[in-house]
């Protein structure tokens, strides 16, 4: 996904209050883009990346611990059930980058990654 793109799906995303970061990896793992500036960095990045790929490991977001409730190739899900630091939901592209959004601690987690997974195929 090439910037302006992003800059598109991050304007769909964001109509939504309850979305709050919204960054695209590429798959090792590499930050592409941020929808703004915020704490995320290369290492925690390229741990979202195997955390989706690979078993067993946890998915870690702002230092935060979020279990994973949904997880395939395309899509991830995963709340932080212990302090209330919200979703972390994302979907492959068709380019085969990560594009991830972290919301608030409201709304239904399918319903996030309902929506991120449709944004990400446009």
């Amino acid at each position: 996904m090439d910037e302006q793109k992003f800059k598109v799906v991050v304007s769909e995303l964001k109509e939504n209050e309850a979305i709050e970061e919204i960054f695209l990896l590429d798959k090792e793992g590499n930050i592409k883009f941020k929808s703004e500036e915020f704490e995320l960095s290369e290492d925690e990045a390229k741990g979202i990346i195997q955390a989706w790929t690979e078993k067993g490991l946890p998915l870690m977001f702002q230092g935060f611990r979020f279990a994973i409730l949904k997880k395939d190739e395309i899509q991830l899900a995963g709340k932080n059930t212990s302090q209330g630091k919200g979703n972390l939901v994302g979907s492959i592209t068709k380019d085969g980058d990560y594009l991830v959004a972290h919301t608030k601690d409201s709304g239904m987690l399918l319903e996030w990654s309902v929506l991120i997974n449709k944004i990400a195929w446009k």
